[in-house]
């Protein structure tokens, strides 16, 4: 590894770290030039070019790391043949997230800040093999989930998604002072979410809602809320 891509991984580091706990708009680039150790007060700039290319590389280098544990544990649901059921898609979603939490991580946290207007928009032009593995197993959910109207279907992994999101960041920030059995809490936490993402996806669809619904059949593609933009459009919704 050359100087040059240690002091950037260095500096990426540190970010993580300052954005999830401060969050995003609170701190610049030389405050994380200068946390990280350099003595060049343009380092970061020199190394990201801005604050929003910075953001995109952290979210695509640690949602590469989860998108490759979710391969692997599809890989193991669909090595029997078959289609998984629906609490199985929803476990192998949740569950390399989760196991990122622990008491030095950062990751959640960072994650619910970068889900917030306006930095979700840096996020639309990240790496789309970093979130490869979400749009496979939301593809899946949805053959599973035929009967919900493709309007209610998107809602539903959105909320599914921003819901897990934020209970594990609240964990993650409550693991830093209460750390006894925290890999059980985060076990505990994880299965109460896929508990709730179960449920939320096989709610009836109330009377009220059905009324409410768009007249046209034209896909949804607000970026405000990305998450389910990753539910395949051959999923036939």
């Amino acid at each position: 590894m050359t100087r040059g891509s240690t002091t950037r991984e260095l500096m990426a580091e540190v970010a993580l770290r300052m954005f999830a706990e401060r969050g995003i708009d609170a701190v610049s680039l030389r405050e994380i030039t200068a946390a990280s150790g350099q003595r060049n007060k343009s380092a970061a700039q020199y190394h990201f070019g801005s604050k929003e290319h910075l953001v995109r590389e952290i979210f695509e280098r640690h949602t590469g790391r989860v998108n490759t544990h979710r391969h692997g544990l599809l890989a193991a649901l669909y090595e029997h043949g078959g289609e998984p059921a629906l609490d199985e898609l929803v476990d192998t979603l949740i569950r390399p997230l989760a196991e990122t939490v622990d008491e030095n991580s950062h990751y959640a946290r960072f994650l619910a800040q970068v889900s917030t207007t306006p930095w979700i928009g840096t996020l639309v032009h990240a790496d789309p093999t970093a979130t490869r593995s979400v749009q496979t197993v939301f593809t899946a959910m949805a053959r599973l989930l035929d009967d919900l109207p493709e309007s209610v279907l998107r809602t539903r992994l959105a909320l599914s998604m921003m819901l897990t999101v934020r209970a594990l960041a609240a964990c993650e920030h409550s693991m830093e002072s209460d750390r006894p059995d925290g890999t059980r809490r985060v076990a505990l936490l994880t299965a109460n979410l896929v508990d709730s993402t179960v449920g939320i996806l096989r709610a009836p669809v109330s009377d009220a809602t059905r009324k409410l619904l768009p007249k046209t059949s034209k896909p949804i593609t607000d970026d405000g809320w990305p998450w389910h933009l990753l539910l395949d459009a051959e999923a036939g919704v």
